[in-house]
């Protein structure tokens, strides 16, 4: 037992290895807390409806042995600098290089703990977007997204460690604020494209599929939405390509949201003595027979006007998606040409009676 003893006598010795014995308890207790960890996981996560939650644990516990590591070295480190006496400069001075060592890695245990926590939430949101469309968006938007996050956060752990080392930081900020603001300067255009191909995907004013009217009285069908412009393709078969910021600032019609159904409006002109029951009847008659044409809500057909040498009618019905729309108005007039020449209905054209006033 005289080995013993001396261990006890012997300060330095003593603590050093209670400091290994730290370090190997708080590493092999690492794996049954992180197994720990994911059993309260799944009873806790596995109730939820969405799996964002059991993503942002995912992270957290990879990251738990990691954690674990960096604290046991910190507790060993002030356990070991109990048995250093201040006349031992050297050692003191190491354990204070161990410390600023160890603040070090705890910084980057937190930035990629926090990194992982925020690209997995900007991906799981992506993930979301493509399904309604956005799946160019995600594969261009999400890899420039995640790195700009790396970055700033790397620079914030960056200005954090420097901070706690005394290392004045001013210099530093005042260069990232005039190399932003030329990078800004520079590519204004291009960034506020970014910015409001972002704000699409947020608001999600459009998708991919959906038929929209510009600003400038043009529609077209959204093929692509890009990070910096939006692909659409009119019925000219011909590519329209918009900048985003253009499509952000303007009003846009979707004709295809919140849903794909349509309105179908045709105005009929009848002569003067034509029976408004029969022409009525006609016309729900043929909308009832289209098979483009929903029932629910029922089509109307109004009295619209009387012109100079004709009634108007028109009917109203509901196209079930905008695809259909020009084709069941087609086929609707060319319908209702047949139907009234079968049912003797005119069909009047502009006439104009002129009184010839005689002369002397």
């Amino acid at each position: 037992m005289d080995w013993l003893e001396h261990i006890f006598q012997d300060q330095m010795l003593y603590h050093s290895i209670v400091t290994v014995i730290i370090i190997a308890a708080f590493y092999v207790l690492s794996s049954p807390v992180k197994k720990l960890l994911e059993w309260i996981g799944k009873k806790i996560f596995a109730k939820t409806q969405t799996t964002l939650d059991d993503l942002i644990f995912d992270v957290a516990r990879k990251n738990v042995r990691s954690l674990m590591v960096v604290i046991g070295l910190h507790i060993a480190v002030q356990e070991l600098r109990k048995g250093v006496t201040p006349h031992q400069l050297t050692a003191l001075q190491m354990l204070d290089y161990a410390e600023g060592l160890l603040y070090v890695a705890v910084v980057l245990v937190v930035l990629k703990v926090v990194l992982g926590i925020v690209h997995v939430f900007i991906n799981w949101y992506l993930d979301r977007m493509a399904g309604d469309g956005a799946s160019q968006l995600k594969l261009t938007l999400g890899p420039l997204t995640n790195k700009i996050m790396s970055l700033v956060f790397g620079l914030i752990a960056l200005i954090i460690v420097l901070d706690h080392f005394g290392i004045n930081i001013g210099s530093l900020l005042v260069s990232l604020g005039v190399g932003s603001l030329a990078v800004a300067l520079a590519a204004q255009d291009t960034l506020a494209n970014m910015i409001a191909g972002f704000v699409i995907l947020v608001d999600r004013p459009f998708r991919v599929g959906d038929r929209i009217e510009l600003p400038s009285g043009q529609v077209g069908d959204v093929q692509q939405i890009g990070l910096r412009s939006t692909r659409i393709l009119n019925f000219d078969n011909n590519l329209i390509i918009v900048p985003n910021s253009d499509l952000v600032k303007g009003r846009i019609v979707n004709y295809a949201y919140p849903h794909n159904q349509m309105r179908v409006l045709i105005k009929v002109n009848v002569a003067y003595g034509t029976d408004p029951a029969n022409v009525r009847a006609i016309l729900l008659d043929l909308v009832r027979k289209n098979p483009d044409l929903l029932q629910d809500p029922p089509p109307e057909v109004y009295f619209t006007a009387m012109g100079d040498s004709f009634i108007e009618f028109s009917l109203v019905a509901r196209a079930s998606d905008f695809l259909n729309r020009f084709k069941a108005e087609c086929t609707l007039r060319e319908q209702i040409y047949l139907r009234f020449a079968r049912e003797g209905i005119e069909i009047p054209f502009p006439q104009r009676v002129v009184h010839m006033k005689p002369t002397s």
